[in-house]
C-alpha cells in the first residue's frame, strides 16, 4: 500500500450511520474493498440493507443494527494542523469540535465513549480530524440510493510528552438536509 498507507491502526473504528427520509433498501460499497479488514455484518462485495427514518438499519434477515462497522487499514496524516489536547480539556473540545463539525447527539456520544479513555490514557495528544473529501480521496464510500448530505469525520489520535504548538486546524460545518449518512473512525497512532 506505499508508505501512506501503512497498518499504523490500534484503534480504527469506522461506524455509519444512515437516514433516509423514507424506509429504503440502501446498498453500501467502497471503492477499495482491500482496504477493510473485520465488518459487521460481514461484508461480502456490498452492504444490502434497509435503513428507517430513524437510522435503524436491517438485513435481509430483519436482523438489527445501529450501524454498519469496518475496519480498515488507515490513511496516515503528518499533523501539519491539528490541536494539542490533554486530558482536562479532552471532553470540552470533543464536544465542541463535533458539535462544529456535525455529529448529532447520538453521534456525538458514541465518538467521545469510544476515543475519550485514549484521549485520558495518552495524557497530552495532538489531534487531526480527516474530514470527508479526504476521507474519500483515501476509499471512496458507495452509497445507493446517493445521500443528500455525506459527512465522514476520521480522528487521528498521537500521543506525545509535552505540550505542542500547532497550527490550527480549519474544520467544515456538516448541514444535515434530506438522505442524511455519517461515518466516524479514527486511527491512533502508536
Amino acid at each position: 500500500y506505499g508508505t501512506s498507507r501503512q497498518k499504523i491502526i490500534e484503534d480504527l473504528k469506522p461506524i455509519l450511520y444512515l437516514y433516509p427520509t423514507e424506509e429504503e433498501n440502501i446498498k453500501v460499497s467502497f471503492d477499495h474493498p482491500e482496504y477493510l479488514e473485520t465488518t459487521y455484518p460481514k461484508f461480502n462485495k456490498e452492504w444490502n440493507i434497509t435503513a428507517k427514518t430513524d437510522g435503524s438499519l436491517y438485513d435481509a434477515n430483519g436482523k438489527y443494527y445501529y450501524a454498519l462497522y469496518w475496519d480498515e487499514i488507515g490513511n496516515k496524516t503528518d499533523f501539519k494542523t491539528g490541536f494539542y489536547v490533554d486530558k482536562d480539556n479532552a471532553i470540552s473540545f470533543l464536544e465542541d469540535k463535533l458539535t462544529y463539525i456535525g455529529l448529532n447527539d447520538h453521534e456525538r456520544n458514541e465518538f467521545i465513549m469510544y476515543w475519550l479513555p485514549i484521549l485520558e490514557k495518552n495524557g497530552k495528544s495532538l489531534i487531526y480530524f480527516e474530514l470527508t473529501d479526504e476521507v474519500e480521496s483515501y476509499n471512496k464510500i458507495n452509497i445507493s440510493p446517493k445521500p443528500d448530505s455525506l459527512l465522514r469525520v476520521i480522528i487521528h489520535v498521537k500521543k506525545v510528552n509535552s505540550k505542542v504548538n500547532i497550527p490550527e486546524e480549519k474544520l467544515e460545518h456538516f448541514n444535515r438536509n434530506g438522505f442524511v449518512a455519517v461515518e466516524w473512525g479514527g486511527v491512533n497512532y502508536e
